[in-house]
């Protein structure tokens, strides 16, 4: 499942209904496996992407791009979008490309990456993560974790999910 709460670029001014955002930069603050308290179904599976959790409370146990691949881990990263005005939503595009052959449901659905739109705060820390919640999910190999807004990526992340065996 992936998970959200509610790398540094240079400057690049975005227009954005009539507002521009001045992107200083984007950075990722924590990333790794983590923990959470509260856990809240956000959207069910879909044909362009797993379902989505929101996720509170996220305690980051170990910072490592190495994810041994285990029935309820999460892992990803938390970032912070460092662009004016602060305290504004913004619309970020995230997306996370699975490594082939892809994440394959049991009904022969395949998923080769993730794609979610939604609005986080500039100048708060925001969670792009996934939880291995189905055996079929822990897929081994390179997971890409990226965050855009408009067509500017603002902060990638690779990890390598390695079996626990």
């Amino acid at each position: 499942m992936i998970k959200i709460i509610t790398m540094l670029t240079a400057l690049l001014p975005l227009v954005v209904q009539g507002q521009e955002f001045v992107i200083n930069a984007a950075e990722v603050v924590g990333f790794g496996i983590f923990q959470s308290s509260k856990l809240t179904r956000r959207k069910g599976f879909s044909d362009h992407s797993p379902a989505a959790d929101s996720v509170e409370n996220v305690q980051f146990l170990n910072i490592t791009s190495k994810i041994p691949a285990t029935l309820g881990l999460d892992f990803g990263l938390e970032y912070v979008i460092n662009t004016r005005p602060r305290g504004r939503p913004i619309e970020v595009t995230t997306i996370i490309k699975f490594p082939e052959p892809g994440l394959v449901r049991p009904n022969g659905k395949i998923y080769l990456e993730s794609r979610e739109t939604y609005k986080t705060v500039v100048g708060e820390p925001a969670l792009h993560g996934y939880g291995f919640d189905e055996s079929w999910e822990m897929v081994t190999g390179e997971w890409v974790f990226e965050v855009w807004h408009k067509k500017a990526r603002l902060v990638s992340k690779r990890f390598t999910v390695v079996s626990d065996k």
